[in-house]
């Protein structure tokens, strides 16, 4: 990730308003800023009506309740009516027409948390303005046939333009219906015909087209060196996301996807489906939240969550410099030994870094909330969640364990439970797996094969137990109703340190911490044992499991999960604990 990226770890919390009849000056402005809220249309907002509106709120955005007693206070209720008051200035709320029903239902997606889109819809489907260059009519290739184009991806900012390759392949005979997209093709590969890899033949024996563009760092880019630094100078001017690599990247796809439907006579409207690592799984999730056309995102090493940590939150983020400080003193003494290269990297990358405080001394608070709110109400799926299930999209994230930029899988599987994860162990950018990885996963094929084709079906997410018992944690882990899988393995790493934190990412789990889970046939559930480590505070596990789906190996995981224990008493026994998905 670059660092404009990083950037977003420096948002500070809303200050609230000042409070002069609480109350009602609440009522009065979500009366003000969200008509729609007074569903019996009498002029006033009810308590009742008010209930509805921040529990849906909750729901939708549950670390916004800051106590975490379940309620928001005046305080918390009037920092969010500052911040949709200034949304409202930028793109006011559409009044709703005088002939729909009295009643009315407030939508799923509270109009408090969400946000006017980084995206234009009209710059996204605009033809005419793709400017296509032709570099390559359609041709036949082996049994496909193939055209490659150059399109223009946007007019970024005045005089400025982003030309990208995009390949179009489609069956020998009749038109694709949909097609998989991703952007994780070197420029060179992409000027010479392809040659289908055995999945990607079976995709277009099936109907389904392929469209390949490029969605690379600048450098990579023939043409492209020096933009990165042209953008960082636009971006600073006010901190607008267009000007970012994640706007560009997410806007290629979206482009290529209207360059690719521009030719009726060989694409035909289907399913859009993207994938790919860092860089090329954000950007199809991006894509999947700004463009209706995409129906799934396969996205691996790429953030889902806009958690305490990303948000720069002032506690969180006191515990990872207090970390990087600590891990980087030690390394001095000789107590841990790193080499100047892998030093250099957790500088550059960690939460915490200097780019990030540069950023925050450079801004002031209102435009980083500005830029933040902006950025993540587009940019995370589960900030968009219940719009995107009722589209009823597919989606699976595989982060590693040891990423810098999924780093927040904790605090996601505690509130977001519901989200498809495959976790690799020990891995992320920089990384090699876990000695005990699965060496036959084949999450993207089976996941993108189940999207277009469907079948039988894919695993869904699981539910996990826990329980102390003396010096051991027992583990279960269940998937209810539906595909049961056919395998278990768990891992778990003691005392980790804070999210993103340099420490976070270089203590390893040990080679020796894993083991295979048993299934107990009478509750159908997989069962592990971890031996507690003596003088240990905390524990971190979570477990893989695979089944076959298609013919192709798919492995899901149960939530990551911490279990706080006591370093000073021996343990003793407890009930079990569901984590977390029966906990929220």
């Amino acid at each position: 990730m670059t660092n404009l990226l990083v950037a977003c770890w420096a948002i500070v919390a809303i200050s609230a308003l000042s409070t002069v009849q609480a109350d009602d000056a609440i009522k009065q402005k979500i009366l003000e800023l969200f008509p729609q809220a007074d569903t019996n249309s009498d002029g006033a907002i009810s308590d009742a009506e008010e209930a509805v509106v921040w529990q849906q709120v909750l729901k939708r955005r549950p670390q916004i309740d800051k106590d975490g007693d379940g309620t928001l206070s005046d305080s918390e209720k009037k920092g969010l009516l500052r911040m949709a008051a200034k949304r409202a200035k930028r793109q006011p709320v559409p009044t709703i027409p005088e002939a729909q029903s009295e009643t009315r239902d407030l939508p799923k997606t509270s109009p408090i948390v969400s946000t006017d889109s980084l995206f234009s819809t009209k710059e996204i489907l605009d033809e005419t303005t793709l400017d296509t260059k032709v570099l390559q009519d359609w041709h036949s290739v082996g049994a496909t046939r193939q055209k490659l184009i150059e399109i223009n991806v946007a007019d970024w900012w005045p005089g400025q333009d982003y030309r990208i390759p995009v390949r179009l392949i489609v069956p020998l005979e009749g038109k694709a219906k949909g097609f998989s997209i991703t952007g994780s093709n070197a420029y060179e590969g992409l000027m010479e015909d392809n040659r289908p890899t055995e999945f990607q033949a079976k995709l277009l024996a099936g109907g389904v087209g392929v469209v390949e563009t490029h969605v690379k760092a600048f450098r990579q880019i023939p043409g492209k060196r020096g933009l990165e630094q042209k953008m960082m100078r636009m971006f600073m001017q006010d901190l607008n996301p267009r000007y970012t690599t994640l706007w560009i990247w997410s806007m290629t796809l979206m482009r290529a996807t209207t360059a690719a439907y521009a030719e009726t006579d060989y694409f035909e409207k289907g399913k859009v489906a993207g994938s790919g690592s860092s860089k090329n799984g954000i950007s199809p999730a991006v894509a999947l939240i700004n463009d209706e056309r995409f129906t799934a995102t396969c996205s691996n090493i790429a953030f889902a969550y806009y958690s305490p940590t990303r948000r720069a939150d002032e506690k969180v983020m006191d515990k990872v410099e207090a970390a990087n400080e600590a891990f980087f003193e030690s390394v001095r003494d000789g107590g841990i030994d790193l080499n100047q290269e892998r030093a250099k990297i957790y500088q550059r990358v960690m939460v915490g870094s200097k780019s990030s405080k540069d950023m925050r001394a450079g801004s002031s608070v209102d435009k980083m909330q500005t830029f933040a709110d902006r950025l993540w109400s587009s940019a995370c799926v589960t900030e968009n969640w219940d719009r995107l299930m009722e589209r009823g999209v597919d989606i699976l994230f595989q982060p590693g364990t040891h990423d810098y930029v999924a780093y927040d899988i904790l605090w996601g599987a505690q509130n977001h439970p519901q989200v498809p994860i495959y976790y690799q162990p020990g891995g992320g950018h920089y990384h090699t797996p876990h000695i005990a990885t699965a060496k036959d996963e084949q999450n993207r094929k089976a996941f993108l094969w189940n999207h277009f084709f469907g079948g039988e079906p894919l695993l869904s997410p699981p539910t996990s137990s826990h329980k102390i018992d003396q010096d051991r944690l027992l583990v279960r882990v269940s998937f209810g109703e539906g595909p049961q899988p056919i395998n278990g393995r768990i891992w778990w790493i003691y005392d980790r340190a804070p999210a993103g934190s340099a420490p976070f990412l270089h203590e390893r789990i040990p080679e020796d911490q894993w083991t295979d889970m048993q299934l107990d046939e009478k509750t159908n559930a997989w069962t592990a044992i971890i031996p507690l480590k003596e003088g240990a505070s905390r524990v971190d596990f979570f477990t893989n499991h695979g089944n076959k789906s298609n013919g192709y190996q798919q492995y899901l995981s149960s939530p990551y999960t911490r279990v706080e224990l006591s370093a000073s008493e021996p343990t003793t026994a407890r009930g079990f604990n569901k984590q977390p998905s029966q906990r929220f």
